[in-house]
């Protein structure tokens, strides 16, 4: 979707009928729209959503008194008894065509002089044919949630004072929901339960229709499907409790770096625990090569083998064998010709020819005399690669023991560090750092369960491929079970599939979007060499780590956030490939001219349409150069307070400032 132009009238302060035309251009895709507070810029944020959506959708209120979205201008000029209405045009452009949205709230004025509103409003959706002509949608609604779904609006028509909400530590369940809607999870997800709630059906039917063996094979699968979901819920439940532990762990950790007392302590363990990261990274890194390395280690076993096949090879080379003096095919061709190498003839039994068939005999074939030699060069080296193989795994146990000490050490310094905390004189020290301990557990004794939840599911899943197995071969030849058991059979299938894939799915875009809001961020922020990474954790929160590789989510300011946010939805933007306008109210509102100037440097390359709503405070001096060459186009909100209405003024080329 592409916005083309909006008209409003009598909309809230928009007495009689305006109109702005946005910025499409593929060089010049930025519209501006600058307004005082309280001239009007929210007003059109909210006639943008309110005409594609109405009042409220999906249980969101979008507009809390609709009755104030009447101009109070235009209900003053009225007689009582006369009708008025309010109404917002927005047309747009989306898969090569073109349409307009019109929604109208009618009312009548009453004789004490209040507003009688019609019951509902009145929402038209037109599409442009080729010919020019306009055809009406007949299901508007659904229409527009297929463009642009409702549940996705507020990703891409969004308020900048909310925006840092991404970025919160609490955020995670509000970034997986981004992700599961904008790159339209939902429709795997919708096809995932439907096809589960068929199977569950299927499976009572034929549970009803069936008996002996069968029955108790299908009710022992049921058991099994149920233990399965009891097992996802509360291994969903352990991942938030393990993601909460983590984030008081890194709050403590902040407070107490910010005490006194503690930093020393504090700053030690951070440097500890980065070099413990290090050290397990490469750990585990030296445990595969070692892996590898044994693998291999078939050289070793094969040893003898080889020795004795060499011992035979060198044996008949010794003995002229290995290569031929004489050529096979050689001897062959004279043969062939009955006659010896001089040119005189040779007859059948003579010497000479008794001769050649015995060398015939002696010798090997061309192709696996080749062979033979191709096989002593390839053995030869066989016990130098050995040799070598096991120095590389010893130079690799060593070093993998030097790891494990230097972990231990650093294991015991932390350790040291604990007890001194928690031995503080200061009561408040030495309490923050028993909750951290308690916290440290909890993670730990959640980890044990959901291991614990791991190794049941993998029983579990052979169970139940070994049960499926046993219901296909307990099935009666009756049709009813037959057919039924078909149903089920296909129905579980594509369940399992279908999960596949949206696993797979899920993981790959969540990687995706992972590398893009880094590469983003990166653009965006001012302070790009502090910030080292920035993560989307399986349980798909949104982490910023420091150039000291610790998480520094909690110490973003608000405006840092802000920038976060808007680097993770202009990725899911990228990475969805949809075209979609950023339409944002408020923007820069909160943040310094640092990361003003950054964003407008390079926030127009990264949407395919850019509208802001802004005050004159928020793109100043080095920010407004910016923009400039990326304007399309720019309006002027002109409140005034003797009316208390707002008119709309464009704003040419020429007369920008």
């Amino acid at each position: 979707m592409l916005l083309d132009r909006i008209v409003v009238e009598n909309f809230r302060q928009y007495f009689g009928r305006h109109r702005i035309n946005f910025a499409r251009d593929t060089q010049h895709r930025v519209t501006v729209i600058h307004g005082v507070n309280g001239a009007g810029k929210t007003s059109l944020f909210l006639a943008i959503n309110w005409c594609l959506y109405g009042k409220s959708v999906d249980n969101v209120t979008i507009v809390d008194n609709v009755g104030e979205l009447m101009s109070k201008e235009a209900l003053s000029r009225v007689a009582p008894n006369d009708r008025l209405m309010a109404s917002v045009e927005l047309s747009f452009f989306h898969g090569g065509d073109r349409y307009i949205a019109r929604r109208v709230l009618r009312a009548s004025k009453q004789t004490d002089g209040n507003l009688l509103l019609d019951n509902g409003d009145y929402f038209t959706l037109m599409r442009t044919r080729p010919d020019g002509q306009a055809e009406s949608i007949p299901n508007p609604i659904g229409t527009i949630n297929a463009i642009l779904p409702s549940n996705v609006r507020t990703y891409f028509l969004f308020d900048g004072e909310k925006i840092d909400n991404f970025a919160k530590p609490e955020s995670a369940k509000e970034v997986k929901d981004a992700i599961y809607l904008v790159l339209k999870l939902e429709i795997l997800d919708r096809a995932r339960r439907h096809l589960e709630s068929a199977a569950q059906d299927y499976r009572r039917e034929l549970k009803k229709v069936s008996s002996g063996e069968l029955r108790t094979f299908i009710e022992r699968e049921e058991q099994a499907i149920e233990e399965q979901r009891r097992d996802a819920s509360r291994k969903g439940d352990l991942l938030k409790e393990i993601e909460s532990a983590r984030s008081k762990i890194v709050e403590i950790d902040q407070h107490l770096r910010e005490t006194q007392n503690a930093r020393a302590l504090q700053e030690q363990r951070d440097a500890i625990e980065q070099e413990l990261r290090q050290l397990r990274s490469e750990q585990e890194s030296i445990i595969s090569q070692i892996r590898d390395l044994a693998t291999s280690g078939y050289f070793a076993i094969a040893q003898p083998a080889v020795d004795e096949a060499l011992r035979i090879l060198d044996e008949k080379r010794e003995r002229g064998e290995i290569p031929s003096n004489i050529r096979q095919q050689f001897v062959q061709d004279l043969l062939a010709q009955m006659r010896c190498i001089c040119g005189r003839a040779i007859t059948d039994d003579s010497p000479e020819h008794q001769h050649l068939l015995a060398l015939i005999k002696k010798g090997l074939p061309g192709s696996l005399e080749n062979d033979v030699l191709d096989t002593s060069a390839a053995l030869r080296p066989f016990g130098e690669r050995v040799e070598r193989r096991r120095s590389d795994l010893h130079t690799m146990m060593q070093h993998r023991t030097g790891l494990v000490d230097a972990i231990n050490r650093l294991e015991a310094e932390l350790s040291d560090i604990r007890r001194q905390l928690q031995g503080s004189p200061i009561e408040e020290i030495s309490r923050l750092e028993k909750q951290r301990e308690d916290f440290l557990a909890d993670i730990d004794s959640a980890n044990l369960e959901i291991g614990a939840i791991d190794e049941r599911g993998r029983k579990l899943a052979k169970e139940l491929a070994q049960l499926r197995k046993d219901i296909e071969k307990a099935r009666t030849k009756e049709k009813r079970e037959r057919l039924l058991s078909t149903k089920l059979s296909l129905a579980q299938h594509s369940v399992e599939a279908i999960e596949h894939i949206y696993q797979t799915f899920a993981d790959d875009m969540r990687l995706r979007i992972e590398a893009k809001t880094k590469e983003i961020f990166k653009q965006l922020t001012w302070k790009g060499d502090h910030f080292e990474d920035v993560r989307l954790s399986p349980e798909y929160n949104l982490e910023i780590i420091d150039r000291y590789g610790l998480p520094a989510r909690p110490e973003l300011s608000a405006g840092e956030r802000q920038v976060l946010s808007l680097s993770f939805i202009t990725a899911m933007s990228r990475i969805s490939e949809e075209e979609a306008p950023l339409v944002m109210d408020t923007p820069f509102g909160r943040l310094s001219s640092q990361h003003r100037n950054s964003i407008t440097q390079h926030l127009p390359d990264l949407a395919d349409q850019l509208v802001l709503f802004v005050t004159d405070e928020e793109l100043r001096e080095q920010a407004r150069k910016n923009l400039e060459p990326r304007i399309g186009a720019e309006y002027r909100l002109c409140f005034d307070p003797r009316t208390s209405c707002t008119t709309i003024e464009e704003e040419k080329p020429n007369e920008r400032r």
